[in-house]
């Protein structure tokens, strides 16, 4: 009888190996799909472990939190060191592990999807800019069995409704592929929740500021219709004057127009890079504002400026280009837009504490530096 009993024990015992052997080897060949931005179907295997990270690691780590900077095994640090070298300097400082990993490059520019099929990622992350570059990459990828994943928080559109559909399938995508589903709600939640704090007050307004917003890398360029800087502003109550000559994303603005329009603000957005070659006086790495005055009294040393009104009221600022676009972050700089063009209403808003309280919550560092500031104040 006992030896009956060990019997079937040992035979249970073995049954219940193989159950967990078969979950194991279940588990490892575990997929999901997300249906990317472009509405392409994408089939993933997970847990992901190895990333590929082509755009947005400010959004990555918002969504993934601190442990999927360890998931990372390549990256576009060209695109950082190009656009956002205060950026770059900040996450080197707090992760130098980011510093170490390799540089797959900008699609477009820089790319080397040969060198992206050696890390044999999970997933590679890329910008829905990027795709009309990566037409061909992503077939070799997809060949190599790499999926690929396209996301975009840029704003398209001054439609709240559809500004906030694409925020959160980005963001949910992200969750999705890094288990952090539940954590991307949240991020989103507090995106929309400060968008309509200022839309709620802006809609009704009829009297709306002109503004104009140029670019510090080429003297005349500005923000036309289809920019993201046309949509804040509308949002934010104000009327762009460059969209009326501009049908476009940016183009060279008329001298002369400038002077008819005669703009009540002027906004200058800064990448660090000025024609006359870099000069960082915003971002990560300043710790205070006179850089960015002296760059300002500098940028509106034009012919006829000293009779324009935003001029004479000294409503004149410069912004990180950062701030504008493309991160889930951005609702900051319609924050900025409306405490410009509306200084009254928005006397009690703080763009800046939003931005802090948004790292503290969602970012695994911490936020310093100058993001925005006035020619006449702080």
């Amino acid at each position: 009888m006992r030896k009956s009993l060990l019997f079937f024990c040992l035979i249970a015992l073995l049954l219940c190996g193989c159950a967990q052997v078969k979950n194991v080897a279940e588990n490892k060949t575990k997929t999901i799909t997300v249906t990317d931005i472009l509405g392409r179907t994408v089939t993933i295997k997970t847990p992901v472990k190895r990333v590929v990270l082509l755009y947005g690691l400010e959004d990555y780590a918002a969504v993934g939190g601190k442990d999927s900077l360890s998931k990372l095994v390549g990256i576009n640090a060209w695109r950082y060191k190009m656009y956002r070298p205060d950026w770059w300097q900040a996450w080197i400082e707090y992760y130098p592990r980011i510093k170490k990993l390799p540089d797959v490059g900008q699609p477009g520019k820089t790319f080397q999807v040969e060198e992206v099929i050696k890390l044999k990622p999970d997933v590679v992350i890329a910008d829905r800019s990027m795709y009309k570059y990566m037409t061909e990459d992503v077939k070799r990828l997809e060949k190599a069995g790499i999926p690929v994943v396209f996301t975009d928080y840029f704003p398209h559109t001054n439609n709240v409704t559809e500004l906030f559909n694409e925020v959160n399938r980005s963001a949910m995508i992200l969750g999705k592929i890094l288990n952090r589903e539940e954590r991307a709600k949240e991020v989103v939640k507090f995106f929309e929740d400060h968008v309509i704090e200022i839309v709620n007050k802006t809609k009704g307004i009829r009297s709306k500021p002109k503004v104009i917003v140029f670019a510090t890398w080429s003297k005349w360029d500005a923000y036309g219709k289809k920019s993201m800087y046309n949509f804040w502003i509308d949002l934010a109550g104000g009327d762009n004057v460059a969209a009326k000559v501009i049908p476009g994303f940016s183009g060279d603005i008329n001298p002369e127009f400038v002077l008819k329009a005669n703009p009540d603000v002027l906004v200058f957005t800064c990448n660090n890079n000025f024609p006359s070659g870099q000069k960082v006086v915003i971002g990560y790495t300043v710790n205070n504002s006179s850089s960015a005055k002296e760059a300002l009294k500098e940028l509106i040393n034009r012919p006829g400026w000293n009779k324009l009104n935003a001029v004479k009221d000294r409503r004149v600022y410069i912004i990180h280009h950062g701030l504008s676009h493309g991160h889930l972050f951005e609702f900051v700089c319609l924050e900025y837009m409306a405490k410009w063009l509306h200084p009254a209403l928005f006397r009690n808003l703080e763009p800046k504490k939003d931005l802090q309280t948004f790292y503290s919550k969602f970012m695994p560092m911490p936020l310093h530096g100058v993001w925005a500031v006035r020619l006449g104040g702080s």
